[in-house]
């Protein structure tokens, strides 16, 4: 079966309302591993949203592509 695909920042928006917080600047991009993947910057501490933001990742890899 073949899963629908995102752009990068619909895929980006759905981990940004994931994270349930303001300040994040949340990034989509093409990896040949996992399909895409996810980078978080901010002023404010990324660790904990990093961790979180992949574990959202993780979850909608098994229902969505990146469009590319």
């Amino acid at each position: 079966m073949q899963k629908p695909k995102k752009a990068a920042e619909e895929l980006a928006e759905m981990i940004r309302d994931g994270l349930a917080e303001e300040g994040f600047e949340i990034q989509v991009r093409s990896n040949s591993r996992t399909g895409w993947d996810v980078a978080i910057s901010s002023d404010k501490d990324t660790e904990d949203a990093q961790s979180r933001a992949e574990a959202i990742a993780v979850e909608l890899r098994q229902w969505y592509d990146l469009e590319v």
